[in-house]
């Protein structure tokens, strides 16, 4: 009887930790506009909007991602993805939140929402702008955005640039 139920609680606790990262998949929206392929076999440079933490971490597993694609770093490459990321606070259901890129806080009083209507609580965004090096020309742009409240953004930034380069054009 007692192996029964170690039994059933391993599964179960297979069974959910098997099925987080698709929950966190589902987490994301993704926007992506193409406009060119980028060339097999390119090579490429990238660049961060701002020097944070969160940035590196999503500029690491990008460079990871671009190796996997056939893609070699360089630092004159003829490709430059431009990474970056942004990060809002709130709390759940509430209307207040703050804007890390320029240290404020948003507090829309008397906002006129519909009463009970779902307010946005933390943000998380991973943005790319993809462009020929030579030319100045855009390939792709787009970002993926987490909306899950209080996910660990560093834990899922290398699913969210999978997810945001599973778009762009190759």
């Amino acid at each position: 009887m007692r192996l029964r139920i170690i039994a059933v609680i391993a599964l179960s606790a297979l069974a959910l930790v098997a099925g987080a990262p698709a929950r966190a998949q589902e987490a994301f929206t993704v926007s992506v506009t193409n406009y060119q392929r980028i060339p097999p076999g390119a090579t490429f440079v990238t660049d961060l909007n701002d020097n944070t933490e969160l940035t590196s971490t999503a500029e690491s597993a990008l460079r990871k991602s671009l190796g996997l694609r056939g893609l070699d770093y360089d630092v004159n490459g003829t490709i430059g993805f431009k990474i970056g990321t942004v990060r809002e606070y709130g709390t759940p259901n509430s209307g207040a939140t703050f804007d890390s890129s320029n240290s404020t806080f948003n507090f829309p009083l008397n906002s006129g929402d519909v009463k009970g209507a779902p307010r946005l609580g933390r943000i998380y965004r991973i943005s790319l702008n993809v462009y020929d090096r030579a030319s100045g020309a855009v390939l792709s742009r787009g970002d993926v955005t987490d909306n899950e409240f209080d996910v660990d953004p560093n834990g899922v930034t290398p699913t969210m640039v999978e997810a945001l380069l599973d778009k762009v054009e190759f």
